[in-house]
């Protein structure tokens, strides 16, 4: 799966996905071996694992600015991470959540990020309506995301446990960063929410697969080359579908308007 980080969103800090008390690496500093979460140390209120007892003694003599130091680093890395799980699908409905108006109705188009996701609006009066009752206007959206994103979705399984989606009574749908996933309960579904990155790969693996086997283009929907011509074809995933690139330097324009991308994908159908 290839993730990126857009650099307009580089700085914004995103809620941890991880649970108190869980580590804030997952390589040992010292060797580079995955670590051991019950051979653990605290750095103030964070906690640092390591592969082994040699290991965490070592990290005892460091000086506690090095510690810190340390600590600071890896949690950059997973704010990273996260923004790039939650931010690299934009908003991909037509219409402003508060006016219902096209967004470009009113001559320009804002963007804001509100719970590390991207939300678009007809005008700068909008977004302030929206986090004054965010819970209900996250509900509103999702619910068109899902349908939205449905028909495009390859799995009839859970993301995370591989049973059917109906093997429990009723598949549970959920947008995650403006992408929608599906498990067969609950539970996976808050599994899934504690390590994203970990369920990606298989459904992404999958939407390239099915999806490749109807793919109209022949050329990069943004350079307008040949899929090879830079390398590629690069495959970039925007809300469960695919898009072919020549190069992954092209992702950029299609997150501006990934819309009329989608159309173009479609009207060459």
């Amino acid at each position: 799966m290839k993730l990126f980080t857009l650099l307009s969103l580089a700085v914004i800090a995103l809620p941890t996905l991880a649970f108190a008390g869980e580590p804030v690496n997952t390589i040992c500093p010292f060797t580079g071996n995955p670590v051991n979460p019950e051979v653990t140390a605290q750095v103030g209120e964070d906690t640092v694992a390591f592969c082994c007892g040699g290991c965490l003694n070592g990290f005892k003599k460091w000086e506690e600015s090095r510690k810190v130091a340390y600590v600071a680093e890896q949690k950059a890395e997973k704010v990273q991470v996260e923004t790039a799980l939650a931010v690299t699908t934009p908003y991909l409905l037509d219409t402003c959540p508060i006016t219902g108006k096209p967004l470009d109705s009113m001559g320009g188009v804002v963007i804001e990020v509100i719970d590390g996701r991207e939300v678009r609006f007809c005008c700068a009066g909008c977004p302030p309506k929206f986090k004054a009752d965010k819970e209900a206007k996250f509900k509103e959206i999702d619910a068109k995301m899902i349908a939205q994103q449905l028909p495009y979705y390859p799995l009839d399984t859970c993301v995370v446990s591989g049973d059917k989606l109906d093997s429990k009574g009723a598949a549970v749908d959920f947008i995650f960063g403006n992408r929608l996933f599906r498990t067969c309960c609950n539970d996976c579904k808050d599994e899934f929410l504690a390590d994203p990155a970990k369920y990606l790969p298989e459904l992404d693996k999958a939407i390239i697969k099915e999806q490749l086997k109807s793919y109209p283009l022949t050329h990069c929907v943004i350079g307008r080359g040949p899929l090879d011509g830079m390398g590629g074809p690069d495959y970039m995933i925007v809300g469960n579908r695919l898009v072919q690139l020549c190069c992954a330097g092209c992702r950029p324009k299609v997150l501006k308007d990934p819309l009329k991308v989608f159309a173009e994908i479609d009207n060459a159908k």
